[in-house]
């Protein structure tokens, strides 16, 4: 394919309608240079979503000399004003004399020429693609297989929004390489952000894939990978470091594997003004898991983040991971080595000079390269055009091939409700596209039929959302629907999705409540009764200033826990965490494990989560019933010690489901104290050999049997140790009263709590105390562990 740059009226024709820039003004004979449309997305993938028939090449000539019009039209919605129509390709998707560089006196144009010759091998390349996908599979030699990587990073770089911002000196992401660009420009004798941009659209053209790989693999063995990603992290990157755009191509190339999806059966892909290179998914936070490239309406090529390769599975945890596209099985290409696979095995442990010069080396070329055809369900498709959809913008664009794929398309998106706030953008769209089915409908149907009925035969976006869940949170989204707090809000959707069909708003939610009542769970014993039984219900209304202090507490604390929580200002994020913390909170309170835990978390737990609940829970009955008892039978004979009476009041105080009473607040608040001021100050203050042993031993669990004598001196000791670490504490002595009885209870209560949590989470601090004690003891805290005269 060729790009129509100033050419004599013999060829005029001809590279109008092959060639990807358009003459605009100006006349064949000028001297000037002619204004020239220059696409950023080339004509033979727009080609691919072409209306009608696709003609030939010499079809198009024809048909271009005989009207003088432009044979080739795309739909194209544009998104500032609402409008769909079908447009010329050689009008779309373009900016005129977009790649003109001044400087180059001789031709202004030769980049654009340049590309055009990258385009042309590109094209040819995925023109065997598409032909070979009934076969599952596609084989590219190293060569073509670079050239497509060149070509792919080209289209991501030559980006519109790229041009200005990519290499301004005062833009904000810029400020760590400002020195760099502003020598970089200077030596190249460049004087703006753009010429620059040009010049560095230039060196990738002009340099072949394996040597700018080289050019890469030099720095590498200069500075390291670390020295270099420490640069970029840390915002400085050496004035003098010329070929650092040859590092942004190998992070692009060598961080990402080659996968190939095809759209499910009936179903197509979708194209948007930046749909190439268009970045999805997080890893620990960072963007991205993957590059999207869309080439036609069946074929998209994936960039996949190597972190998801196979090999890398098992060393990677998964809930580092936030990607909608994660279930999509794509895997990297089967290497075909020419020397087999021993021949290269000490080149890849070599050097990246080393790697880099066998990959440009005549033997390296000979290499192959066997794809895996990935073909998507149905969901995955609308899936991987949703990502596109979600990221368009109000002054962009998109084009499509099928009409009615469009609309099933943009209908589901809209119906997922995570998607609500930026659909906005696409609500002109549906009524367009609806109001053009409707009339082809109604002209093959009878009257009796109505349109409607039969659109909902092929569109059933519907079926992927409940239809209630889905209309309380538009009402939400929209402000139609109002409520007392947020609180109240959130919990009534709560209550929706318990009786609602999946939906991914509900999947969203439950990953991450799951993912921090795991958290929680693993952090207590386990409990031998009660797990999964709902003690007490949550209030379906709480005051203002309750909500507030509830969302302020519960949204960092789920995070710390490592819920990932969307932190955003819409209302629709703002909602889905709200919800996010009363499904958690629904669920905690049915498991005592973890409602300890998160009761003991903070000093505000305990005076934030009893005003979910309506006074006089079971749990308040039981505590109340328990205490009176044993304050008046003294120590029954079924208890061994004062540390198991200690160990039951904690049992049935703190660890029996959601209470609101005064004994288990105090209980709850002390243990919050204790374990914030050990958690804090055992970290580093062990002498040797304490201080190198393991802190953790999650299996841990306490023995609640012990003679008196030991149970005295283990209160003694904890009580002194407690006195010195807490400022203010005083230990209750205890006395004739209830009230007096139940201060020293408590002590005692959050002392066997300590020692539990010390155990599982400080184990080299509480065998430091231990070993403390008098040898000769036979002294036992903890289950399956030998006594011995420490533990």
């Amino acid at each position: 394919m060729t790009r129509r740059r100033r050419n004599t009226p013999k060829h005029q024709a001809r590279t109008e309608l092959a060639g990807e820039a358009q003459k605009t003004d100006g006349s064949p004979g000028s001297c000037a240079p002619m204004t020239q449309y220059q696409h950023f997305i080339p004509r033979f993938i727009l080609r691919r979503f072409q209306v009608g028939p696709v003609k030939s090449k010499a079809e198009r000539q024809k048909e271009f000399r005989r009207t003088g019009v432009d044979p080739e039209y795309v739909h194209y919605y544009d998104i500032a004003t609402g409008s769909l129509d079908i447009h010329p390709i050689g009008k779309v998707y373009g900016v005129p004399d977009f790649y003109q560089d001044v400087r180059n006196t001789n031709n202004i144009n030769e980049l654009e020429g340049k590309l055009a010759d990258l385009e042309r091998h590109a094209a040819s390349i995925i023109t065997d693609l598409h032909e070979v996908l009934p076969q599952g599979t596609f084989t590219l030699k190293r060569r073509p297989l670079e050239l497509l990587r060149k070509f792919l990073f080209i289209m991501h770089y030559r980006k519109i929004s790229c041009s200005n911002a990519y290499f301004q000196a005062d833009h904000p992401e810029n400020a760590g390489a400002r020195q760099w660009i502003e020598y970089f420009m200077k030596a190249k004798g460049v004087q703006s952000a753009v010429e620059c941009w040009l010049y560095v659209l230039g060196y990738y053209l002009d340099t072949p894939h394996s040597d700018i790989m080289r050019d890469a693999a030099e720095l590498i063995e200069k500075y390291g990978e670390q020295g270099l990603l420490k640069m970029m992290m840390e915002s400085h990157i050496p004035p003098d470091l010329e070929h650092f755009p040859a590092y942004t191509y190998h992070t692009h190339a060598d961080n990402y594997f080659f996968s190939i999806w095809e759209a499910a059966e009936g179903e197509e892909f979708i194209l948007t003004h930046n749909a190439f290179g268009l970045w999805e998914g997080l890893i620990g936070g960072c963007p991205a898991l993957h590059r999207i490239f869309v080439v036609s309406p069946r074929i998209a090529i994936v960039l996949r983040n190597v972190v998801l390769s196979p090999r890398m599975k098992e060393y990677i945890k998964p809930d580092l991971f936030v990607s909608s596209l994660l279930h999509v099985n794509a895997v990297p290409s089967t290497p075909i080595y020419a020397s087999g696979e021993r021949g290269i095995d000490h080149v890849i442990s070599q050097s990246a000079i080393s790697l880099a010069r066998y990959r440009s080396s005549q033997e390296g070329a000979n290499d192959s390269f066997m794809f895996k055809i990935t073909k998507l369900s149905r969901p995955q498709t609308l899936e991987l055009n949703s990502v596109l959809l979600v990221n368009v913008t109000k002054t962009g664009s998109l084009t499509f091939l099928s009409r009615r794929s469009m609309l099933r398309t943009v209908r589901a998106f809209r119906s997922l409700p995570a998607n609500v706030p930026a659909s906005q953008l696409l609500v002109p769209l549906i009524g367009r596209l609806t109001d053009t089915m409707e009339t082809e409908v109604s002209a093959l149907h009878p009257p009796s039929q109505s349109p409607a009925a039969v659109l909902d035969q092929d569109v059933d976006a519907l079926t992927l959302v409940d239809v209630v869940l889905y209309v309380l949170l538009m009402q939400i989204c929209t402000g139609s629907r109002r409520f007392e707090t947020a609180y109240d809000r959130a919990h009534l959707v709560f209550r929706i999705m318990e009786k609602a069909k999946p939906t991914s708003f509900a999947d969203e939610i439950s990953r991450e409540v799951e993912k921090a009542f795991k958290v929680c769970k693993d952090s207590e014993d386990e409990m031998p009764v009660g797990e999964g039984v709902s003690f007490a219900p949550l209030l379906s209304s709480i005051s203002n200033e309750s909500s507030s202090q509830l969302f302020q507490f519960m949204i960092p604390c789920m995070s710390r826990l490592g819920a990932v929580m969307s932190g955003g200002e819409g209302i629709l994020e703002e909602l889905q965490d709200e919800v996010t913390v009363v499904c958690f909170l629904a669920r905690a309170s049915s498991s005592p494990a973890v409602w300890h835990a998160l009761s003991c978390i903070s000093q505000q737990a305990p005076k934030i989560l009893p005003r979910l609940f309506k006074e006089d829970t079971p749990t308040d009955r039981s505590v109340m019933d328990f205490t009176r008892f044993m304050y008046e039978h003294a120590l029954p004979s079924i208890f061994s010690s004062r540390f198991h009476t200690a160990y039951a009041l904690r049992g049935i105080c703190g660890m029996f489901g959601p209470t609101t009473n005064p004994i288990s607040e105090s209980y709850y608040r002390f243990m919050a104290t204790i374990i914030q001021c050990f958690g804090r100050g055992t970290l580093g203050s062990l002498p040797e050999p304490y201080s190198s042993q393991p802190r953790e031993r999650p299996k841990a669990r306490l023995l609640y049997k012990m003679s008196e004598e030991h149970s005295e001196l283990l209160f003694s000791n904890m009580k002194m140790i407690l006195r010195e670490a807490l400022p203010g504490f005083e230990p209750s002595l205890g006395g004739s009263t209830l009230g007096q009885t139940l201060r020293k209870w408590i002590d005692e209560m959050a002392i066997v709590g300590c020692l539990a949590w010390l155990g599982k989470h400080r184990r080299n601090f509480l065998d430091y105390i231990l070993d403390g004690f008098p040898q000769g003891m036979n002294f036992k805290l903890f289950e399956d562990e030998e006594a011995t005269g420490s533990t």
